[in-house]
């Protein structure tokens, strides 16, 4: 495989990863993965997304941002660190946010309330979103429908993605038209879930990238094991199978697609 991976979702300064860095970026090289987008979800862990983008310049790339997880507890004090967070070079993207009506761990107000935020942020910092929208997909379109018009009127050319999206194809389709990227996860892999391998066959190749969400999700092949970026692989070959396409091919595309939303926010940062 030529076209090198990028995996546009991963938590690397989730606890679960206790080696030093370096071991999981050398093992996603040598899988084939050029580069990884690592998230926060608390203000902690952004701060650590921004330091391993430090230490992996052109490999590891940072989002920072608080998880609707967070959405009940003292999150407006946050908002000006995340803010001078956001604003550093390494940074290409706010995230991980959204709405989750899965777990219930947080108010839907209070998640209104800290999405809104966060995306206001965005537009005043010019990148895009990573987005939370877990048994949330119709209570979140709204809101993107809208951020994705002041993105475009702020020069954001791609609002953000859709990440590990658990909807249908067909739930996916307006987030698609506002311009989001919907990301692909290891379920795609898992035997009963033809509902996410038929979302992958009829994306539009322009909106479609991967991910692992590690240390979450693993695949088929890696069930009860802890994700890590270079387990992509695995996803893009369920992928391509979905879509009829090669490897290859699927590498390239996802990969130009990823770069399309974040290498150019980061040249643009540092002037490259």
């Amino acid at each position: 495989m030529s076209s090198p991976l990028f995996d546009t979702h991963a938590h690397l300064t989730d606890p679960k990863f206790t080696e030093d860095p370096a071991a999981i970026v050398d093992r996603a090289v040598a899988a084939g993965v050029g580069e990884v987008l690592a998230l926060g979800c608390d203000l902690p862990s952004s701060e650590a997304a921004v330091e391993l983008a430090r230490a992996f310049p052109g490999r590891v790339y940072a989002a920072v941002g608080l998880h609707p997880h967070e959405a009940d507890t003292a999150w407006p004090g946050l908002l000006p660190r995340l803010r001078e967070l956001g604003a550093d070079p390494a940074v290409v993207a706010i995230g991980e946010i959204g709405l989750d009506a899965y777990r219930g761990w947080s108010s839907e107000a209070n998640q209104r309330r800290l999405l809104n935020a966060q995306l206001e942020l965005a537009l005043e910092l010019g990148k895009p979103v990573c987005v939370h929208s877990r048994a949330a997909e119709s209570d979140i379109v709204g809101a993107m429908t809208e951020f994705a018009r002041a993105a475009a009127e702020r020069g954001i050319p791609v609002p953000g993605v859709m990440h590990c999206f658990g909807g249908t194809l067909e739930q996916a389709l307006p987030f698609v038209e506002a311009g989001f990227l919907v990301s692909i996860a290891g379920p795609v892999t898992y035997p009963k879930n033809d509902e996410t391998r038929r979302l992958a066959a009829g994306l539009p190749a322009r909106s479609l990238v991967i991910e692992t969400d590690s240390p979450y999700l693993p695949p088929q092949g890696m069930r009860g094991q802890r994700n890590e970026p270079a387990f992509i692989v695995e996803t893009a070959r369920a992928v391509s199978a979905a879509r009829g396409m090669s490897l290859e091919e699927v590498a390239q595309l996802t990969t130009e697609n990823a770069r399309r939303i974040f290498c150019a926010v980061r040249a643009e940062a540092t002037g490259r």
